[in-house]
């Protein structure tokens, strides 16, 4: 049992003794981030539907926001051991566009695009609780296939 505790104190001492080691040699955390920017923000379907969408919308009504987590606009309404649960399923997931209605201070629509990666079976599953969520929250969802026409979809909503 000692050893432990010895073995347990060696290993303490030699994590310190690193990082005064690593602090000496003027290695900031910066440096040691494993962290880059991004090539692209947006696929390229994404970037040629954001372009079409901000010229196609009224940009005095309302505001184009991309890439915005469920959470930041979803909360869960359960509580206790159910709420991690189902706050795990929309934590990391977001919508591809949110319409925000600037007059009426609410969302309008959001816009999911669909590439392949939506014909596995995974990802029909995803899109299925998806739907529903948004049915549940009422907000409308549109999906548009990659591969559409972009500018006939905005010349449909109703925003435009």
């Amino acid at each position: 049992m000692e050893l432990i505790y010895v073995g347990l104190f060696v290993l303490g001492l030699v994590i310190v003794v690193a990082i005064l080691k690593l602090g000496s040699l003027g290695i900031t955390d910066e440096e040691i981030l494993p962290y880059r920017l991004k090539q692209y923000f947006f696929s390229k379907s994404e970037q040629e539907f954001l372009r079409i969408l901000n010229e196609s919308i009224d940009r005095q009504k309302y505001i184009v926001f991309p890439k915005v987590r469920l959470a930041d606009f979803i909360e869960v309404t359960v509580r206790g051991k159910e709420y991690q649960g189902w706050w795990n399923k929309i934590k990391s997931k977001h919508v591809d566009f949110l319409i925000w209605d600037i007059q009426n201070n609410k969302i309008s629509l959001a816009i999911e695009l669909d590439g392949n990666s939506h014909n596995s079976e995974k990802m029909q599953i995803r899109d299925e609780f998806v739907n529903n969520l948004y049915r549940k929250v009422g907000v409308q969802l549109e999906r548009v296939h990659v591969g559409a026409d972009f500018k006939e979809f905005a010349k449909t909503l109703s925003m435009c």
